[in-house]
């Protein structure tokens, strides 16, 4: 593997650990019950498990189009 490409992984994993607590509150959320904590609670995690999902996957597009652009750059 090159260090470029290290790098990138390495940039990826700092930002989702960075990330990982408020996807972790999300996560908790989610599964508070209903009847005890209402279901305003729950609509909260629907919404933040949807933008953690969201990030994610843009951050993975984000990532594998600039290695794209590189590797496309270096021929």
């Amino acid at each position: 593997m090159e260090p470029q490409d290290l790098e990138r992984l390495d940039l990826k994993s700092a930002i989702i650990s960075a990330f990982r607590p408020i996807e972790q509150l999300f996560k908790i959320m989610d599964t508070t019950a209903i009847e005890v904590d209402g279901a305003i609670l729950r609509s909260y995690a629907e919404i933040g498990l949807e933008l953690t999902g969201n990030f994610r996957k843009k951050l993975e597009n984000l990532l594998n189009s600039n290695q794209d652009g590189a590797e496309n750059a270096d021929r």
